[in-house]
């Protein structure tokens, strides 16, 4: 099966871990715009590398926000047959057409303050799964996990996030980090890390202009992604087949210039023989009221 380079795993972290940092960063006290608050640590409002350097160094005390993923594209039908075939087959399921992920989101609240999500999934219909839409529902409150996935059933299963994340093979903390200044310490010193990989992997980072984001302007930040590098590193691993070949890439970047608080990231990719996908992440609502509650009782699977 197909594997990533270690490159392009770094590359694709560092965004994912900047991100992570970009929404817990940045000043308090709200007014209820999109990413408003007092302004962030001082950045270079010239300088993308500042820019970024102010939005994962902020003080980490963001109460809460509202986060959306949606996902489009098209995954090629050779591509998950091979895919299925290294993975043992996948469970029998019939891959017969390519699969489009258009229309396929994950919405909702995350309360920092008070640990605790509650994410809303919807995917569109899969011919592999007979084209009916698929819908989830995934809430965090009381050091639980309760989840529902509309082909399993009506009521959420139920599970403890201690006993969960200790049955996983890495270390993940029993719950999420409190706000406070030492909240992304280690978080921040490994996106040092991955910032200087992406560097010597050649990601070069540039200030395309200021763009208007949920009525509130924002800094706009495009990563160059060097594919011949990328590429030549598919093509190095023993386990990537010849024909296996990144077309085009690109990730951007929007950052709320009075917080410095991120407000999207956009990746988007293109590969012949494997399909094509774009990612777009927006945060909006920073620090407004959310409530987040556990399913009633009669709402969860014995």
């Amino acid at each position: 099966m197909t594997r990533m380079p270690k490159t392009a795993l770094a590359v694709l972290a560092g965004i994912v871990l900047v991100a992570a940092g970009a929404c817990s960063s940045g000043g308090s006290g709200a007014t209820g715009r999109p990413g408003s608050s007092v302004a962030g640590p001082a950045a270079n409002q010239n300088d993308p590398n500042s820019i970024i350097s102010s939005v994962i160094s902020g003080a980490p005390d963001a109460k809460s926000f509202h986060i959306k993923i949606a996902v489009s594209g098209t995954i090629k039908k050779e591509a998950l047959q091979a895919a299925a075939a290294g993975a043992g087959g996948a469970g029998g399921l019939p891959i017969t057409s390519d699969v489009k992920l258009d229309g396929t989101s994950i919405e909702g609240d995350v309360d920092v303050a008070n640990e605790a999500v509650h994410l809303a999934l919807n995917v569109p219909g899969l011919p592999m799964l007979g084209g009916t839409p698929i819908t989830g529902d995934l809430i965090v409150a009381n050091k639980s996990l309760y989840y529902k996935v509309s082909l399993l059933g009506a009521k959420y299963t139920k599970a403890d996030l201690g006993s969960l994340t200790s049955s996983l093979p890495v270390s993940i903390p029993s719950s999420l980090p409190s706000p406070g200044a030492s909240a992304l310490v280690g978080v921040t010193d490994q996106i040092a890390q991955l910032r200087k990989q992406m560097q010597d992997a050649g990601v070069v980072a540039t200030l395309v202009g200021v763009e208007s984001i949920g009525g509130e302007d924002a800094n706009h930040i495009n990563f160059a992604v060097p594919l011949d590098k990328l590429n030549a590193q598919i093509a190095a691993q023993a386990s990537a087949g010849p024909s296996m070949k990144i077309d085009s890439a690109s990730v951007d970047m929007w950052v709320y210039k009075a917080s410095n608080r991120l407000a999207q990231v956009q990746v988007k990719g293109a590969s012949s023989t494997l399909g094509d996908i774009g990612i777009l992440i927006t945060v909006t609502g920073y620090d407004k009221p959310v409530s987040v509650a556990a399913p009633a009782a009669g709402d969860i699977a014995p």
